[in-house]
């Protein structure tokens, strides 16, 4: 490294202050600390990279590029772009525990969960209403009970999370009644769930029921 008189690149006056701690020393002065990207200080940039990864994964749920232009007004152009020139490494979504397990450490739990009601013609429950859990195991004495009646005997049901909700202090399973009653008919103790607690009830949920999930 090249060593330069102080006295020719400093102004005099910060020459001297430096003479009072350093005078006659050798010393090394660090560069300042790097610039941060293009929008990484705004957030944008990371904004920016989960809204891609969502479109990435919209496709390969099997929605359309014209559908995906739509939800998040870009051209089908810019779709095409994404999906098919970016290599992204997504979880492969599926209605299973396992697929869902991978959506949840990938921090995209909300979007297994979208991806599986707007599969079954239902809609997202109001995220902001709404305090939702990791996936975990829930007993399901917890959950009211479905419909007997109807009840369904496929025994991969098994494997596929339950979407539960928690309001007004009760558990229900709106979206797969007829799965919990197969489940309980099968006498099966707990099964896999994203849980969403009411936002104002989440204390109350947390404190009496929170140690009885199992991640």
């Amino acid at each position: 490294m090249k060593y330069e008189n102080a006295k020719d690149i400093l102004p005099a006056a910060l020459l001297a202050e430096v003479q009072k701690y350093a005078e006659g020393k050798l010393i090394y002065i660090p560069k300042s600390e790097k610039p941060k990207g293009w929008g990484e200080a705004s957030g944008y940039r990371s904004r920016l990279s989960k809204r891609n990864t969502l479109i990435c994964s919209r496709y390969s749920a099997g929605k359309s590029i014209m559908e995906i232009a739509e939800e998040f007004y870009l051209s089908p152009e810019t779709i095409k772009k994404l999906v098919y020139g970016k290599k992204v490494n997504l979880p492969m979504f599926s209605p299973s525990v396992q697929s869902a397990e991978a959506y949840s450490s990938a921090g995209m739990g909300e979007e297994w969960v979208r991806i599986f009601l707007s599969s079954q013609d239902e809609d997202m429950p109001d995220i902001s209403d709404y305090f939702m859990s990791e996936l975990v195991k829930i007993p399901l004495r917890f959950i009211e009970d479905g419909n007997e009646e109807e009840a369904i005997s496929e025994k991969n049901t098994f494997d596929v999370p339950l979407i539960v909700l928690y309001d007004n202090r009760t558990f229900s399973a709106p979206y797969q009644q007829d799965q919990l009653s197969y489940l309980k008919r099968e006498k099966r103790n707990s099964n896999y769930a994203f849980i969403f607690a009411k936002n104002d009830e989440y204390n109350y949920f947390w404190n009496n029921y929170g140690k009885h999930f199992q991640r």
